[in-house]
């Protein structure tokens, strides 16, 4: 900081002193130039003093305009700064608002993290990633298979609910289906991940892994499973009706009873 300060009074004495020898030489050298070889009869000294002054006066007005200019700008980048360190201090503090909402004991308050994250992918394009990873992981954490807690209780809460799927979950894999969040060329992890009885009729899932998890009488009718991953997975009863199947892989996954898919081969019945 300190090195700063003096580099910074350094530069500022350099420029006044340029500033200082160019109003002093400067007007003087014009005049001279402007004379050429003319006589010094034809240009008394007195007017040549007056010519020297009006061009110095000239170069003052010049310099004075360019030191405003220059605070004009210095003053607009400021607050072009200040307006976006403002904007990234409201981005990370609603972010932060968004992952204690995930992280609250309370479903309301969670698909209120789960929306507010898919708002913020919206509006920065550098975080979607990051996002969408969050929102992954929340679904791990949520809905493990096999789940963490009896599954007698487990399928007690899952019957409260549509599809069986809570409705934070359900809000996180919406957020996630409408790839908002989704970069190109990348997938999302949802290995090991409890979906018996979800609802994702139509929704562009390619690329997804759903390795190990447990998708039992879901319905994925009219998906984009394009190059998915279902290994080990079970999809006992699930239908899969007009989901596009291609690079998708069912290695060692349960397809008893799939609709929409062969289980020998896992091609598109």
């Amino acid at each position: 900081m300190k090195q700063r300060a003096v580099s910074a009074a350094l530069v500022v004495v350099a420029v006044g002193a340029l500033g200082s020898m160019i109003v002093v030489f400067l007007p003087g050298w014009i005049v001279l130039h402007d004379l050429g070889a003319a006589p010094a009869s034809t240009f008394p000294a007195v007017d040549r003093l007056t010519a020297v002054n009006d061009v110095r006066a000239t170069l003052l007005q010049g310099m004075a305009a360019a030191v405003a200019l220059s605070g004009i700008g210095l003053g607009a980048t400021m607050t072009l700064r200040q307006i976006r360190v403002h904007r990234e201090g409201q981005f990370i503090d609603r972010f932060s608002k968004a992952i204690e909402h995930l992280s609250s004991d309370h479903i309301g308050t969670r698909m209120g993290g789960v929306y507010a994250m898919e708002q913020i992918a919206e509006v920065a394009p550098d975080y979607r990633g990051h996002i969408a990873a969050l929102l992954a992981s929340f679904v791990r954490q949520q809905a493990p298979w096999p789940p963490l807690r009896p599954l007698e209780e487990v399928d007690i809460e899952r019957r409260r609910y549509h599809g069986g799927v809570r409705d934070d979950i359900g809000a996180a894999l919406g957020a996630l289906g409408r790839r908002a969040m989704v970069l190109p060329g990348t997938g999302i992890e949802l290995e090991k991940v409890d979906l018996r009885g979800v609802h994702l009729t139509g929704q562009d899932l390619s690329g997804f892994c759903f390795a190990h998890s447990n998708l039992d009488d879901g319905i994925l009718a009219g998906c984009d499973l394009s190059n998915a991953t279902f290994t080990g997975a079970s999809l006992r009863g699930a239908d899969l009706t007009g989901a596009t199947l291609t690079g998708a892989d069912f290695t060692d996954a349960d397809l008893a009873g799939t609709a929409g898919i062969r289980a020998k081969s896992a091609d598109p019945a």
